[in-house]
């Protein structure tokens, strides 16, 4: 438990020194910093605004990766919010990875960063724990950085962006949601 808490504490400091980084960090770190999401999978009442914040803990590849998931309640946008949260402790594993055959066309060839660790979420209202192997693969294109969420043991990957406005712009949708919910933009293999 001790070694559970010491780990919490050193993640949200190094999260709070990444707070520091840019919105959108350059590319010699590509995963650092602030991802948005605006997730519409039907489960939920309305969609979600999902947040991942990521840090390097010592600035180089071989070095832990540390990423906070949760969510930003948005009252005013009509969208579901929970307590739900994660953490997740990786490693880059780009030099090793192997990109699915099922990838959507355009993500494979131009990754520039993987980092792969588990998230383990957690959202103590409802007693709710899940232990999740992520693969978090960012992609740099002329348009920007894209990162790709890929829950690799249930063969799925969700895209996240820098903004909450480029979140809305690839999942367009009413906002105050009016009930039509966007297509599914999750893929899986």
């Amino acid at each position: 438990m001790l070694k559970k808490t010491l780990l919490l504490v050193l993640l949200a400091l190094l999260l709070a020194l990444g707070a520091a980084l840019p919105a959108s960090a350059g590319p010699s770190a590509p995963l650092s910093g602030h991802w948005n999401r605006l997730s519409v999978d039907q489960s939920q009442p309305a969609p979600e605004h999902e947040l991942l914040d990521c840090v390097n803990s010592a600035g180089t590849s071989s070095d832990p990766w540390f990423c906070r998931y949760s969510k930003r309640p948005e009252p005013t946008l009509s969208l579901a919010w929970n307590n739900r949260q994660g953490f997740l402790s990786g490693h880059d594993v780009t030099a090793t990875w192997s990109c699915p055959n099922w990838f959507p066309t355009g993500i494979c060839p131009n990754v520039v960063q993987v980092v792969e660790g588990t998230m383990n979420f957690t959202q103590p209202s409802v007693g709710f724990s899940l232990a999740v192997l992520e693969d978090l693969v960012v992609t740099q294109t002329s348009s920007g950085q894209a990162l790709y969420v890929y829950w690799v043991n249930f063969g799925f990957e969700c895209p996240w962006f820098r903004t909450f406005g480029d979140a809305v712009a690839a999942n367009p949708l009413t906002l105050p949601f009016n009930g039509t919910w966007p297509p599914q933009d999750c893929v899986a293999g």
